[in-house]
């Protein structure tokens, strides 16, 4: 009897080390805190608080996109860039985010690292495009992109 609540104790534990061994969630070094902990209070543009920078990730990873913004539209675009001279590409198949922002709160947009919009790099930006005024965009700090 004594050996057989042993095996159940080690096939426990065991059974608990593997679960969390097998934990899919993003390699993130940052921790990316409720929105209600960042500023993404901005005036006549975009402002990105996530990633930031010194982040890393891997590719397949799911990033959580932090910004606020006050320009209005039909949404925006989220474009993977591997560089500042970068042109980038869309990380996404149609417009997100909200349409009368206000400014003032946090807005959050999941985009995954997959091999058609991105590569690894240790300059990476994502940059939150308007879609009507392209200019008032802003990017992410750099972070780092692994295989």
């Amino acid at each position: 009897m004594k050996l057989f609540k042993l095996m159940a104790s080690v096939c426990a534990v065991s059974a608990a080390f593997m679960f969390a061994a097998c934990d899919d969630s993003s390699s993130a070094s940052s921790n990316d805190e409720p929105s209600a902990s960042n500023d993404c209070s901005v005036e006549d543009g975009v402002k990105v608080v996530s990633p930031k920078k010194g982040d890393s990730f891997k590719m397949g990873d799911t990033i959580t996109v932090i910004y606020g913004s006050d320009v209005q539209g039909s949404g925006y675009r989220f474009v993977f860039k591997t560089s500042e001279e970068d042109g980038g590409l869309d990380m996404l198949e149609e417009s997100a985010g909200p349409m009368k922002p206000d400014g003032k709160k946090c807005y959050e947009q999941k985009v995954v690292l997959t091999d058609d919009v991105a590569e690894p790099t240790k300059t990476a930006i994502i940059r939150v495009v308007p879609y009507e005024q392209t200019a008032k965009g802003a990017n992410s700090g750099t972070f780092k992109v692994t295989e």
